[in-house]
C-alpha cells in the first residue's frame, strides 16, 4: 500500500539515530522516500525544526513534521494502513496512543535519552551520574509494565498485529542493550521471541543495513582523521542518539 505523492518525501537524519524508527516505517509502508542522513544541529536541520534534531519529515506539498512517533503516526494514517496505526475513535487507538506515549516519554525521555544525556555526551551536558542511576531504575520499572503488555495476548505490543508502537518499542530495546542496560530483559523468553520476530521482518533488516553501512563509513572517516584510530564510540549503532 502507498500514498498517492507528487514526489518522494524526505525524511532528514542519520540512520543511526532515531531517524531508524521512520526509515523503519517507510520501508514497512512501501512510501516512496528520499533520505538524507543530515545532522542535528546543523544549519539544514535548524531550516525545518527549532529544535534542530532529526528526524524530519517533509512533504512534498511543504508539510514539515519532527518527532518520530508523531511522524510515524502520520505515515501511516497518510496511507490509511488497516493495522500499524489503530484507527481513529476507537478503544484499540486509544491504547496504542497510550503505549507510545509511555514509550517516547517515559521509556525514552526518562530513561535512554537521560543515560546518553548525562554519560555518554556528559562532556556536553555535563556528567551527573546519580540522574544515570535513577534513569536506568526508572527504565526498568516503565519496561516491566511493557513486556506485561506484550504478554497479554501478544505476540505484539497491541495484541496480533505489528503496529507502529513495535517500532518504537524494539529501537528502544535495542538502544538499552548498546548501553548495558538488558540485563532485565534479555533472558525472558517472551521479549527474545518477540525482537526475533520484529527484526526477522524486511524493512528491518533492509534499514539495519542501511545503518551499518553508515556508521562503517563513520568509522572509516574518523580513523582517516586520526591517523587510523577509531573514536571509542565508532561502532556503536546508537552512539549518536
Amino acid at each position: 500500500m502507498a500514498a498517492t505523492l507528487t514526489a518522494p518525501l524526505k525524511i532528514l537524519g542519520p540512520a543511526s539515530f532515531r531517524t531508524f524508527r521512520c526509515l523503519w516505517m517507510l520501508e514497512e509502508l512501501g512510501i516512496e522516500y528520499e533520505h538524507l542522513p543530515l545532522l542535528p544541529l546543523s544549519k539544514e536541520v535548524k531550516k525545518y525544526n527549532p529544535l534542530r534534531k532529526v528526524p524530519v519529515l517533509i512533504h512534498p506539498n511543504g508539510f514539515v513534521l519532527y518527532e518520530s512517533a508523531a511522524i510515524n503516526t502520520y505515515l501511516c494514517d497518510l496511507v490509511q494502513h488497516p493495522t500499524m496505526v489503530p484507527p481513529p475513535r476507537t478503544e484499540s487507538r486509544a491504547i496504542y496512543d497510550q503505549t507510545v506515549s509511555v514509550i517516547i516519554s517515559e521509556l525514552d525521555a526518562q530513561g535512554l535519552w537521560i543515560q546518553r544525556k548525562h554519560e555518554g555526551m556528559g562532556d556536553l551536558f555535563t556528567f551527573v551520574p546519580d540522574a544515570v542511576t535513577h534513569a536506568r531504575k526508572y527504565f526498568h520499572k516503565t519496561n516491566r509494565a511493557l513486556i506485561g503488555q506484550l504478554k497479554q495476548p501478544g505476540p505484539y505490543l497491541l495484541g496480533p498485529d505489528f503496529t507502529a508502537a513495535d517500532v518504537l518499542y524494539v529501537h528502544c530495546l535495542d538502544w538499552s542493550k548498546t548501553i548495558g542496560w538488558d540485563e532485565k530483559w534479555k533472558d525472558d523468553a517472551a521479549v527474545v521471541r518477540y525482537m526475533t520476530l520484529c527484526k526477522q521482518r524486511p524493512a528491518f533488516r533492509k534499514v539495519a543495513a542501511m545503518r551499518a553501512q553508515e556508521i562503517e563509513a563513520s568509522v572509516t572517516k574518523r580513523r582517516q582523521r586520526k591517523g587510523g584510530k577509531a573514536s571509542e564510540n565508532g561502532n556503536n549503532p546508537h552512539s549518536k542518539l
